[in-house]
């Protein structure tokens, strides 16, 4: 409701709220301050997840991801990388291709540079940075990378926040 208030209606309000609300606490009346909830889902680790095996066929990438442990996820040897970084609309690369590009540096023994097919098992932190090392990001990843079900990693993971 307080958030249909012109900002002069709020100064009024919030005067009247400051005289009025210590009256109610002697009275034993509280008001609670209504929770906020958090602008992105938050998702958890859990160890039933390291048996699952999430595929990913986004842009013309395809692979196979395992969520080992909690800062662990192994990209399984045979992934097919995306070849070149999409560009700004000046044609610079954007923040998201440029640390790819170091990600992919850092591994440039582990795929072959004209295929772009990984050829050993490469182990990365995260759902975003196997997302940046196929594709360059540019998507939420957490909704691309499926179980055999069509399950979402989401799906698995996303911890569900209990409202008040």
């Amino acid at each position: 409701m307080a958030d249909h208030l012109t900002d002069n209606q709020h100064e009024t309000v919030k005067a009247y709220w400051t005289e009025v609300s210590p009256l109610l606490a002697l009275l034993g009346i509280t008001v609670a301050k209504k929770k906020r909830m958090p602008a992105k889902p938050q998702h958890r680790f859990k160890s039933a997840i390291t048996e699952v095996p999430f595929n990913t066929d986004f842009v013309g990438t395809k692979a196979t991801i395992y969520w080992q442990k909690r800062n662990e996820m192994r990209l399984v040897a045979g992934a097919k990388m995306l070849a070149d970084a999409p560009l700004k609309a000046d044609g610079s690369l954007g923040v998201d291709a440029r640390f790819a590009k170091q990600i992919r540096a850092e591994h440039a023994d582990a795929f072959d540079p004209e295929t772009l097919i990984t050829t050993k098992d490469i182990i990365l932190k995260s759902v975003n940075e196997i997302g940046l090392f196929l594709y360059f990001g540019g998507t939420n990843s957490w909704l691309v990378f499926k179980d055999p079900d069509d399950r979402t990693i989401h799906d698995w993971t996303v911890v569900q926040s209990r409202q008040e």
